[in-house]
C-alpha cells in the first residue's frame, strides 16, 4: 500500500504545510482555506527506516485505515547502510 508525505505552497498566501496522506491529492490551505492546493512534491513513504535502539528496522505500510497507516517489520540491520540499501532494492 502506498503512503504519501506530500508538501504544498499557497499560492495564495505563500504558506508551507505537508501532510501524510494514501494520494498525492489537493488540499486546502491551512492558512488561508484556499481550495484545490495541488502538492509540488510527493515523497513515497511506503517503506522507511526506524531506529530500535542501536539497530535499523526497515517497516512497510500494509494498508491505509481512517487513523492512518499500518505498518509492519520487514527486517532488522545492524547498520543505517544495510537498511538503506535494502530498502533501494525493493
Amino acid at each position: 500500500m502506498t503512503w504519501f508525505r506530500n508538501h504544498y505552497v499557497c499560492t495564495v498566501c505563500e504558506g508551507h504545510w505537508h501532510l501524510e496522506a494514501a494520494e498525492t491529492d489537493s488540499a486546502h490551505c491551512p492558512h488561508c482555506r484556499a481550495y484545490d492546493v495541488a502538492p509540488y512534491r510527493s515523497d513515497d513513504f511506503s517503506r522507511v527506516i526506524d531506529r530500535d535502539g542501536s539497530r535499523f528496522v526497515v517497516m512497510e505500510c500494509t494498508k491505509v485505515t481512517r487513523r492512518g497507516p499500518n505498518w509492519r517489520v520487514v527486517k532488522r540491520f545492524d547498520t543505517q547502510d544495510a537498511a538503506r540499501a535494502f530498502v533501494a532494492a525493493r
